[in-house]
């Protein structure tokens, strides 16, 4: 059952999405019949070529080339099309039958059969095709995508850790070239590293006290007053920069160029120990080696991916101001036991940890060896049950492979009362009332750090139907406004920018089925 309208007059629009679904879902359909005819009358007319593998594989081509002809699309778009359709059909039949019904759009379908096909079990497809089926229905594709995420992390943990180690390996950088003179840097990361170089440039760039130099190539506010001796507006002087800084901050040679002005940093794990320094000096280090020279076994396209992921979390802000980039992990109390079998699954392997948005899982050896590492400065936060089970407000009950309690943990946060150096006791199950700071009543209007952190953990994204802005990058609103309402966990919720305003405007009401906010 679709969900209600904000607007019930936007009602004939829903209906026309539907008549779109459907078409889109006929047009699969009409695919799919046509290749599977186009095989049988070949398979008549030249049965010995259709034997062999071979021979089917040229047919199916030539069926492909025909449509895609008809249909006006490439041969791969139609290629693609075709095998999801088909899988769809043999291994997602509710799924199909919702698509072809007009209530789940086709872009939805892809995303399924794309979470199913990293699927091994066939139970647990038969599993993500009921439950997918439902979920669909009332969530928009880019909550279904995090839902499916969580859901195949979490059926084949194992398979999943597997997974993120043959990414891991393909990290590598790359240019992307684009017109008028920009271009694309493209960074292949592991998740947990992208989210926080992610986060560090956001705080430093919203830090009201700290500067950020221009771009060496950008025309700064002063250019028109200093044209006549910088060249003219927009010059590039890459030699004169502000502040004296060295154009792309490189020497000329050698293949650990730039090394030198900035820090390392290393990860450290329970297996190995690793003391770098590199603020104007070399590398010291016990363990795997570091340097070609040493006999480091990555690749190029490794080394400066790994590289660049140490400039942007470790280098200078500028001003002396420490910045840390920082992430917030939902943790299941077994998952920090080391290779036990208190997760129900295979010792060592454990159920992968997720992200505050619940966007991404990460495998639990590469949360353990975050956890244990000297490096990181980790903040404990006790939060509900349901908070860590569930995806954010708006969606449908969490299954019964959730876990039963959790607690979260931020990285990179500075020291605060809140710090502890090692893992909080195993919880026992939450009952109310419901952990500090969730039960509080604070005065004033502001929200204390310490309750943002728990709001942002426990509503994962904006609270807006179908928003997916992370809870770290909203703003915490009081539903009902200050002082008419209390600053307590109860009303308030993370809405972004955008969706703050149109609340504020009187466009977007707190829903009347919104689970309440302490217990999402």
């Amino acid at each position: 059952m679709q969900v209600a309208l904000t607007d019930p007059n936007a009602e004939p629009l829903r209906e026309s999405q539907r008549q779109l679904n459907r078409g889109q879902a006929e047009q699969l359909r009409l695919l799919v019949d046509y290749v599977e005819s186009f095989m049988r009358d070949t398979e008549v007319i030249e049965p010995e070529f259709m034997s062999r593998a071979r021979g089917r594989a040229i047919a199916e081509s030539a069926a492909i080339m025909n449509a895609a002809e008809a249909m006006g699309a490439s041969e791969g778009h139609v290629y693609t099309q075709y095998h999801q359709a088909c899988f769809a059909r043999q291994h997602l039949p509710q799924v199909w039958r919702s698509v072809r019904a007009g209530d789940v759009p086709v872009r939805s379908l892809v995303r399924v059969v794309s979470a199913a096909e990293r699927l091994v079990s066939p139970t647990h497809r038969e599993r993500l095709d009921a439950q997918a089926a439902a979920y669909a229905l009332t969530h928009r594709p880019a909550r279904l995508t995090a839902w499916l995420n969580r859901f195949v992390a979490r059926a084949e943990p194992a398979q999943h850790e597997q997974r993120c180690r043959r990414g891991h390996a393909e990290r590598r950088v790359w240019l992307e070239h684009l017109e008028d003179g920009v271009s694309i840097l493209h960074a292949m990361l592991p998740t947990l590293t992208a989210e926080a170089i992610k986060n560090r440039l956001v705080d430093v760039a919203r830090s009201p006290k700290q500067d950020v130099p221009y771009d060496p190539c950008v025309e700064r506010p002063d250019a028109g007053r200093s044209a006549s001796s910088q060249g003219g507006p927009g010059s590039c002087h890459p030699g004169t920069v502000q502040g004296g800084f060295d154009w792309l901050g490189l020497p000329s040679e050698g293949p650990d160029a730039g090394l030198h002005h900035g820090s390392a940093l290393t990860r450290v794990s329970s297996e190995e120990s690793v003391a770098a320094s590199g603020v104007g000096g070399r590398l010291e280090h016990a363990g795997p080696p570091m340097s070609r020279e040493a006999g480091d076994p990555r690749s190029q396209a490794q080394r400066e991916a790994d590289l660049l992921s140490s400039w942007l979390l470790t280098g200078e802000t500028g001003s002396g101001i420490p910045i840390n980039g920082h992430v917030g992990i939902l943790i299941e109390p077994e998952t920090l036991l080391t290779s036990s079998g208190a997760t129900g699954v295979a010792p060592g392997v454990g159920m992968p940890a997720l992200s505050r948005n619940r966007r991404h899982a990460y495998p639990v050896e590469m949360i353990r060896r975050i956890i244990l590492s000297d490096e990181h400065r980790i903040t404990w936060t006790p939060v509900p049950f349901e908070a860590a089970s569930s995806a954010p407000a708006d969606a449908v009950a969490a299954t019964s492979d959730a876990p039963a309690n959790a607690v979260a943990a931020t990285t990179g946060d500075p020291p605060d009362a809140a710090f502890q150096s090692q893992p909080p006791p195993l919880p026992e199950p939450p009952t109310p009332p419901l952990p500090e700071p969730l039960a509080r009543v604070y005065e004033g209007r502001f929200v204390p750090k310490l309750l943002r952190r728990a709001i942002e953990f426990r509503d994962g994204t904006c609270q807006a139907p179908g928003c997916m802005v992370a809870a770290e990058h909203c703003d915490i609103d009081h539903q009902i406004p200050w002082p008419h309402g209390a600053t307590t966990a109860s009303n308030l919720w993370a809405l972004c920018r955008k969706h703050h305003r149109l609340k504020t405007a009187g466009f977007l009401d707190v829903p009347t089925d919104r689970p309440p906010p302490a217990s999402p």
